[in-house]
């Protein structure tokens, strides 16, 4: 039996340069991987905003002979110029880099990110706001549905079952569609429950092999979902389910490694649904307790709960033995080199010399 462990201790450190924090409420705070000796912040509504901003209009500047590995702004400063999810164009020492707070914080949403800002192997960079991922959108306030509206999401790919998608349908802004992609697992319900009293004391392994199972019947729907974020009618887009972790996470490792962001680096991603692991936990707890009824512990069913690297890794190792990398999958299940080339274009940016992400850190 695995030895039990916290959301916080798999959580893997992103390989950036720089990210942004902010508490409910609170002010900006961005922080540094490595201290820079000279650091100017721009803000800009878009990225791309930012991107064409002067250090002369700098609403924060701050020098240090030993140093800077941090930059706290007013956030009334930045919703002057940034509105309402600012973007931020930093220079460090010459060096100029765009970062976006990757959690929005939702007052009714869970574990909605930013998959931008992430260096591929070719040197380039994942666009920030092009595309998202999240768990339930039905919850969602007024207030989360004005802030999509002002990050002008267009599509909603729904990986939920029908019935969840009938019990809680999305909540999205005027002009946005919800495009139903359910995720199938296709097993028998006898073989279902006959593995569960099997593996009750390897629910790890049990979740491993689910997600194994999702990969093998749904390489088309996967495909869709990347030809859909292929397609700039669609952008942005948000890819979700319940959690935001399990299905969702297979989507979006997939259109990652698509692009060419290293497995690595999407691992880390996926790892960071384990900053929701409260809320989820809270959300789903109707299921966990029909489990319970069958025998099963709170400690055995916490796995269920949690993003394990590990889980995603033996995941993608399958794909590997089976159809020799992702890309092959997805080329099994249908999408075309065409395709791939597309959404290249449309989802990444080339970096310069003065615009780089190569230095190592932690992220949230």
């Amino acid at each position: 039996m695995d030895s039990p462990l916290s959301p916080a201790d798999l959580i893997i450190p992103l390989p950036v340069e720089a990210w942004v924090e902010r508490p409910p409420g609170g002010d900006y705070l961005i922080r540094l991987a490595e201290p820079a000796g000279r650091v100017a912040v721009c803000v800009g509504e878009t990225p791309e905003a930012a991107a064409v901003s002067s250090v002369a209009t700098a609403i924060v500047t701050k020098t240090a002979p030993a140093g800077v590995s941090e930059l706290r702004m007013a956030a009334a400063d930045v919703a002057l110029l940034g509105g309402r999810r600012p973007c931020f164009l930093l220079d460090l020492d010459g060096r100029r880099l765009v970062v976006a707070e990757r959690t929005l914080s939702l007052a009714g949403g869970v574990n909605f990110r930013d998959i931008g800002g992430y260096r591929t192997a070719d040197g380039r960079v994942v666009r920030w706001g092009r595309v998202y991922r999240a768990g339930s959108l039905a919850e969602l306030a007024d207030d989360d549905i004005a802030l999509l509206a002002a990050l002008g999401l267009r599509l909603s790919c729904d990986l939920r079952s029908t019935a969840e998608t009938v019990a809680a349908p999305d909540r999205l802004p005027p002009g946005a569609v919800a495009r139903h992609t359910p995720v199938v697992v296709d097993v028998h319900p006898l073989r279902r429950f006959i593995a569960l009293i099997r593996k009750r004391h390897r629910v790890r392994e049990l979740l491993q092999d689910a997600y194994i199972t999702m990969l093998d019947q749904n390489g088309p729907l996967f495909a869709d979902i990347l030809r859909a974020a292929a397609d700039p009618v669609n952008l942005p887009l948000v890819i979700h389910c319940t959690a935001g972790k399990d299905r969702t996470g297979l989507a979006v490792a997939l259109l990652l490694l698509t692009l060419g962001v290293p497995e690595e680096t999407v691992i880390a991603d996926y790892t960071l649904s384990n900053h929701a692991y409260e809320v989820n936990a809270e959300r789903i707890m109707p299921e966990m307790e029909r489990l319970m009824d069958l025998g099963f512990s709170r400690e055995q069913l916490r796995p269920f709960l949690l993003a394990d690297a590990r889980t995603l890794a033996a995941a993608l190792a399958h794909l590997r033995r089976r159809h020799g990398s992702p890309a092959g999958y997805l080329r099994h299940a249908g999408l075309d080199d065409a395709t791939v080339e597309r959404l290249r274009a449309e989802l990444l940016t080339p970096i310069n010399a003065e615009i780089t992400q190569e230095r190592h850190g932690s992220a949230h």
